[in-house]
């Protein structure tokens, strides 16, 4: 399998383990990682593997010039300065893209893209023959992401949850899809990730009216991609991210591969108090409790509905 990721030097410790976990479920893995061009020989010191890939993120597009094509739409908007202290955080989502793009297109096989501050704690099937598996969760649902998606891709599917699974598929067939329904907002050009950033930053810059920070999603945008052009049912995967305040041990582990849960994501750079020092830290056990019962409500109760919509959706007429 073929997995990128987009890093920074805070993550290489997950990226360790987490490339350890997908050697022992899975054959043949190679590993691509877009990082700083700076950090480049720290991730060769500390990740020493044959089959594992250090790509310059500045080969791709430079932060200065993804900026200056950003605020050129941006500076219309009333959000224009608030906006910018997030833009690094739009610029790790175009250079996902970008790569996942060029890679499948020259290489023609598929592709994963999987978040670098998440770990694989079980097997998790990601390609069903000539399609990708497409999954999704019942833990969030970001209108936002959907009315920028909805203006990139012309329309949304007729059902849909949650593709922020800390990791998405694709296919050769899929990328094609995605890539043509781009063109129609803008004509292709030669620097991928330079046309990437004009069409979505354009967009948000187009239909959010107010910031709210997270206006696109990366993550989003393929999965909904992907059921316009194979519509069917997501499969619902789970796993522990939110409030975490330090690393599982292996029995919280083993406990969560019992319950059928797939990785673990630790969101250890945010600012705010169970983030810091979140990976030089144990995870304790009452906040660990809780959010595990809290997680397997959400998934046995959402879990009924998502079944129930689906199975209604497909009574629905599909439009446009």
């Amino acid at each position: 399998m073929n997995i990128c990721q987009v890093s920074l030097k805070g993550n290489i410790p997950i990226i360790k383990e987490n490339l350890k976990n997908f050697n022992k479920l899975y054959k043949d893995n190679y590993f691509y990682i877009v990082c700083p061009k700076k950090d480049i020989k720290l991730f060769n010191k500390k990740i020493k593997n044959s089959k594992v890939f250090f790509i310059e993120e500045e080969g791709l597009i430079k932060f200065s010039k993804f900026k200056k094509i950003s605020n050129s739409y941006l500076n219309k908007t009333i959000y224009y300065d608030e906006i910018q202290e997030r833009l690094t955080w739009y610029y790790q989502q175009i250079l996902k893209i970008a790569f996942l793009i060029n890679f499948v297109e020259q290489k023609k096989e598929n592709m994963i893209i999987w978040d670098a501050d998440t770990i694989l704690i079980d097997k998790i099937l990601f390609f069903k023959k000539k399609y990708s598996n497409y999954c999704g969760t019942t833990s969030y649902f970001h209108k936002a992401y959907y009315r920028t998606n909805n203006y990139i891709l012309g329309k949304l599917p007729k059902y849909f949850i949650s593709s922020l699974t800390q990791f998405t598929s694709i296919t050769p067939n899929e990328v094609n899809f995605l890539v043509n329904r781009l063109s129609k907002k803008k004509k292709r050009i030669k620097n991928t990730s330079e046309w990437l950033t004009h069409i979505i930053m354009k967009s948000i810059s187009t239909v959010h009216s107010q910031y709210n920070g997270s206006m696109f999603s990366e993550y989003e945008l393929i999965g909904e991609s992907n059921l316009l052009y194979n519509f069917t049912k997501q499969e619902l995967v789970s796993g522990l991210r939110d409030h975490l305040n330090g690393r599982l041990t292996n029995l919280q582990i083993s406990i969560l591969k019992y319950l059928g849960f797939k990785y673990i994501a630790y969101e250890h750079t945010h600012e705010n108090k169970n983030s810091r020092k979140m990976l030089i830290k144990q995870q304790s056990w009452i906040v660990f409790l809780k959010l595990l019962i809290k997680k397997l409500s959400n998934n046995f109760f959402r879990g009924l509905k998502h079944h129930l919509n689906y199975a209604i959706s497909l009574f629905k007429p599909t439009v446009g």
